[in-house]
């Protein structure tokens, strides 16, 4: 997938959230119950987010954007290709945690990338509602997830 437009940019978060969705349905039976419990949490969450980018589909039309998402996406190629959760090493809650956060960070950065330069009102709104989407689904994850290891 190629990423020049912030149209692009929005297909591709919804792209994101459901492979790590998919992802984590990929692991859920090589682990043990409690952790599956734990990926099957983000695996509905990251449903959960993939659906609630559908009420942003406005911030499509916002397209003095678009020479910043092709810079971006050039600058950081890497973004493109998803990266799946390592089967082969111990997946523990710790190892779970560090790949959900390291995947979102990236989203986020996009999206701080693309707020710190929309040029009007109504880029800089959509853009920081997307932004806290994406904080406030992480911190939620990471709360949960370190509820779930103090179990």
């Amino acid at each position: 997938m190629q990423v020049k437009t912030i149209k692009e940019v929005y297909d591709w978060t919804v792209l994101f959230h459901t492979q790590m969705a998919a992802n984590f349905h990929s692991v859920k039976p090589i682990l043990d119950e409690r952790n599956a419990m734990l990926v099957d949490y983000y695996l509905n969450y990251e449903k959960k987010l993939a659906e609630d980018l559908v009420g942003f589909k406005a911030i499509t039309e916002i397209n003095t954007l678009d020479t910043f998402c092709y810079e971006y996406f050039a600058s950081n190629p890497e973004l493109i290709t998803f990266n799946d959760i390592s089967k082969d090493k111990q997946l523990d809650e710790k190892a779970i945690q560090n790949y959900l956060s390291s995947q979102h960070q990236k989203v986020i950065a996009l999206y701080g990338y693309l707020l710190e330069r929309a040029e009007t009102e109504h880029a800089q709104e959509k853009l920081a509602q997307l932004l806290e989407l994406e904080k406030q689904g992480l911190k939620q994850m990471m709360q949960s997830t370190n509820r779930h290891m103090d179990m």
